[in-house]
């Protein structure tokens, strides 16, 4: 009887802690479901809220390109003088401008009446530009109509449409986006300045999402399809076959709150849908939409699930251990020996981890540590752990952590740390824990570091590539312009300690070179003529290429006499490199915080140069005026 007792209060006791372990833990299992909700939903409104920057400053870039070329000086002599050496000219800027952007499908310049002029086209497959010569006249397109009614120096967006080719749709279906600006000369409007935007090639770049989950869609005011990794659902407001794909159908409730808010996300079909409303043509509202289905909720967390799974069965385990009146020694040692196992496993199991005492010897590392570091346990141990991972190299940052930890009992923060056979250093987290007695002295150090290097390495070459031209290793226009703004706004802040030169440089002869030898040999001219940039100017000097042949560099703290001298001794040791076989004129100016304006200075003076015999430096002041 005293036995049966012993055992049914065992029971009962057991199945009381089992009843409270499993509420608690269904507890936090629906907790975990609803940060798993918010963090996914969070996290899609975060791509978002990135591709809609990379929609409001592709846009910018866009405008600013038509301007250019609306207002450059080829442009103007055409519209004044339509000769055949003008139209030349302009065809080759163009094809330049199609061929190092990529953006663009077509570049046309359309009479007042209607009639293209010239028509500069573009091919991402296999990348080349071309001159269209079957012209056709667009008085009866409705762009064309909208054309007429902007303002002198306005640049304006049509679209987003199907192309067509005599009133037909061509196939495949191919999205087109008009950028539209009058040129004006002389306060007379001489015609009208069109660029076709490779629709597809911009969504695929400005969609672009590193988890494949977030890739984000496009719609259009009504709901329907513009941009998707599902081709088959897009443009149902043209195509009679597609009407069926509109969200307003698909998500009723999601469409209903997309009318009501800038900005969010919903829960409909047992997935989240998030969503953001942009403006990429004026007055014509646009959504940007990420659809995460339920499969991919829980794929995204399984691993979440899964812990909280274990760590509900590891307490429920210990809790009834716990609960059975255990005395004797054997049960003892079994218990602890099993609690043994369990931390080994868990440490196992663990990104890389060292255990140290309170005067930072190395006590314990685990398999993860090794893999990591290439030490093994036997070789750090009795060691001091931070000078196992930084050497005296890093005393410095060394000498901080073990400030830091001795004050605050704990650090985290992101380190470097060099390894053997290996070129460059491993970039990890460090959290280092202190973890105290019953007195409040430290007893030991828990060290955890989780490697981070590759995720540093693709950021790097992300950077590198949206910033770097492809064939000359130097910056792209995209960074230049970036640089050109910053350099102005601390001109304007200083301005009697930051004297700033900006210089453009064309390589002169450039499209004979490319006639009479070919492209490859023009591309190896350019990379010379970048290489003697690199070499001859200074270090200070930002050097980036602007265009085809056109360079540009931003030389702070100089003055125009010093500019005069630099680009000189540039122009002199281009011309006489023997690799290079041409000649370079430059034209530069003095920045002020008006960048738009000096960049047209540059261009003036540039032009001088080519006008005055090539192989020129010529300048125009920020104090002068010019058309």
């Amino acid at each position: 009887m005293k036995y049966t007792k012993i055992a049914a209060y065992l029971l009962v006791t057991c199945f009381v802690f089992a009843v409270i372990v499993s509420a608690y833990y269904y507890h936090r299992y629906l907790t975990l479901q609803h940060n798993v909700v918010e963090k996914t939903a969070q996290d899609a409104l975060n791509q978002l809220t990135y591709s809609e920057r990379e929609y409001d400053t592709l846009k910018g870039q866009l405008r600013s390109t038509v301007k250019l070329l609306a207002n450059s000086q080829s442009m103007f002599d055409y519209a004044i003088l339509p000769n055949t050496e003008h139209r030349q000219v302009l065809e080759n800027i163009w094809e330049s401008v199609a061929t190092s952007q990529k953006w663009y499908k077509q570049i046309r310049y359309i009479s007042r009446a209607g009639k293209e002029l010239i028509d500069v086209g573009y091919t991402r497959n296999p990348g080349h530009s071309f001159v269209r010569n079957a012209l056709q006249n667009k008085a009866s397109r409705d762009y064309f109509k909208y054309a007429q009614s902007l303002e002198a120096g306005e640049v304006a967006l049509w679209g987003i449409d199907l192309e067509t080719h005599d009133g037909e749709l061509v196939v495949p279906y191919t999205p087109g986006l008009r950028l539209i600006s009058p040129v004006t000369v002389l306060g007379k409007r001489m015609g009208y300045l069109v660029l076709n935007v490779d629709v597809s090639y911009l969504f695929s770049r400005m969609n672009y999402s590193p988890d494949s989950d977030f890739n984000p869609e496009l719609l259009n005011q009504q709901g329907y399809y513009l941009s998707s990794d599902n081709k088959s659902k897009l443009f149902g407001h043209i195509l009679s076959e597609r009407q069926q794909y509109n969200v307003a159908n698909l998500f009723p409730a999601v469409w209903q709150k997309m009318q009501q808010q800038p900005y969010g996300y919903a829960r409909e079909q047992g997935g989240i849908i998030a969503f953001r409303r942009i403006e990429l043509v004026p007055g014509n509202s646009m959504y940007l939409m990420a659809h995460v289905d339920r499969q991919q909720i829980l794929q995204r967390h399984a691993r979440d699930f899964d812990d909280l799974l274990q760590e509900a069965i590891f307490v429920l385990m210990m809790v009834l251990f716990f609960a059975l009146p255990i005395a004797s020694v054997g049960l003892h040692y079994h218990r602890r020996n099993i609690e043994s196992q369990l931390a080994r496993a868990a440490l196992s199991g663990m990104s890389a981890v060292m255990i140290s005492d309170a005067h930072h010897s190395v006590i314990m590392t685990n398999d993860a540590f090794t893999k990591l570091t290439g030490r093994t346990q036997k070789q750090v141990q009795g060691r001091n752990a931070l000078k196992v991972l930084f050497g005296e190299k890093r005393l410095e940052s060394m000498l901080k952590i073990v400030d830091r930890v001795g004050q605050e009992r704990r650090w985290e923060g992101e380190v470097e740390f060099d390894i053997n056979d290996q070129p460059g250093p491993v970039t990890a987290i460090m959290r280092v824990q202190a973890v105290l007695s019953e007195n409040g002295k430290i007893s030991y150090y828990i060290t955890s570091l989780v490697d981070i290097s590759d995720r540093k390495a693709l950021e790097f070459q992300l950077r590198e590539l949206s910033e770097k031209d492809e064939l000359t290793k130097l910056w792209n226009r995209r960074k230049f312009e970036n640089e050109l703004k910053r350099h102005a706004l601390m001109v304007e802040r200083y301005p009697e300690r930051n004297r700033v030169c900006l210089a453009l440089i064309d390589i002169d002869h450039f499209k004979r070179i490319n006639d009479h030898k070919g492209h490859d040999e023009g591309d190896r001219v350019i990379r010379a003529v970048a290489e003697v940039m690199t070499d001859t100017l200074r270090q200070t000097d930002f050097i980036a290429r602007i265009g085809g042949e056109e360079f540009a560099v931003i030389m702070p703290h100089t003055t125009l006499e010093e500019a005069e001298s630099a680009l000189n001794r540039l122009r002199i040791a281009v011309e006489l490199d023997a690799r290079i076989n041409t000649t370079i004129s430059a034209g530069f100016t003095d920045l002020t915080h008006d960048n738009t304006r000096c960049y047209k200075w540059a261009d003036v003076a540039l032009y001088d140069a080519k006008a005055s015999g090539r192989n020129q430096v010529a300048y125009c002041l920020s104090s002068e005026e010019v058309a």
